[in-house]
């Protein structure tokens, strides 16, 4: 089993007595081979090329075991040559959801100092309209808006660009609270 070009998926010699291949997979083949072509040649991640040639092995599995005999894979992405028996258990591996990439500190340090000017500037400015409409009742206002914030700033902690949103109202969450306490006492 082996990649022709324009992602063409060649099964090597037929012998008689060889089954059909069903037609799933045969369009799996199909799939396989267009997106192995279409990666062929350019610079790929090392995990995307571990997924394109897994898969390929898993697939040359299944013609295996359809086949009843092993069928020999060739990888399109290095070259290799592999004789596979039988499906391959292998699980497919999981390309990280982020890959690691360096962090954008002068960027999102930038972002979370405007979100904790925002957060401050509007927490202040409503809790004193609170305040002097409703006196001390500013406090507990201000700590269910405290409270409702904290889980989805939790929850955005580790999402790439949103945690420094989430670092920024955070911080700007507690200088508007200083703020407003010492604005109490003085």
């Amino acid at each position: 089993m082996h990649l022709a070009a324009g992602g063409q998926v060649v099964l090597g010699e037929r012998r008689p007595g060889d089954a059909v291949l069903p037609a799933d997979l045969t369009a799996d083949l199909q799939q396989w081979g267009a997106v192995a072509a279409s990666i062929r040649g350019i610079e790929v991640r090392p995990e995307q090329q571990d997924i394109v040639s897994r898969r390929g092995r898993q697939l040359a599995g299944r013609v295996s075991d359809v086949l009843g005999r092993p069928v020999e894979y060739v990888d399109p992405l290095t070259g290799g040559i592999d004789l596979v028996h039988g499906r391959t258990t292998e699980p497919v591996p999981l390309v990280p959801p982020h890959p690691d990439e360096p962090t954008p500190w002068a960027t999102g340090l930038v972002v979370a100092a405007f979100f904790a000017v925002l957060a401050a500037i509007g927490d202040i400015t409503l809790s004193r309209a609170f305040g002097e409409a409703f006196g001390l009742l500013w406090i507990p206002a201000n700590v269910l808006v405290v409270g409702g914030l904290a889980p989805s700033l939790w929850l955005i902690r580790r999402l790439p660009f949103w945690r420094w949103i989430g670092l920024g109202v955070a911080v700007g969450l507690g200088v508007a609270w200083v703020v407003l306490l010492l604005g109490q006492f003085l």
